[in-house]
């Protein structure tokens, strides 16, 4: 039987960010949009979407919410346990990231579409 994705792993610039379960990764790519006729398409358009990376990050005494928002043009890795990883060049957040009272901090990166290493 094969590996099934259970855990990531997540770094920003070679740093591992204190990750909890729960991180989603969006690769990015194309949306198609149908361009309709009588009864029929007569074809597709593409429109570019970045890729995301959701994650939540554990309020560590050594994680500061201020320095996360503050990455900018970073490589990010996802980097699963099932042997599947990607990456995530020219990454920044997409909004400022949030701290929260129940020791969370959440927010998503965004970045050029997403490659399998």
């Amino acid at each position: 039987m094969g590996q099934i994705l259970g855990q990531v792993v997540v770094r920003a610039n070679s740093k591992q960010l204190k990750t909890k379960k729960g991180s989603t990764l969006n690769p990015g790519g194309y949306t198609n949009t149908p361009h309709a006729g009588p009864k029929r398409i007569w074809g597709f358009s593409k429109d570019f979407v970045p890729s995301t990376l959701s994650v939540v990050i554990a309020a560590d005494e050594d994680v500061d919410v201020v320095d996360i928002n503050a990455i900018s043009n970073a490589t990010l890795t996802y980097e699963g346990d099932n042997g599947v990883s990607y990456m995530i060049t020219g990454a920044s957040p997409q909004d400022p990231f949030v701290l929260s009272d129940s020791g969370e901090i959440t927010g998503t990166f965004t970045g050029n579409p997403a490659e399998k290493i």
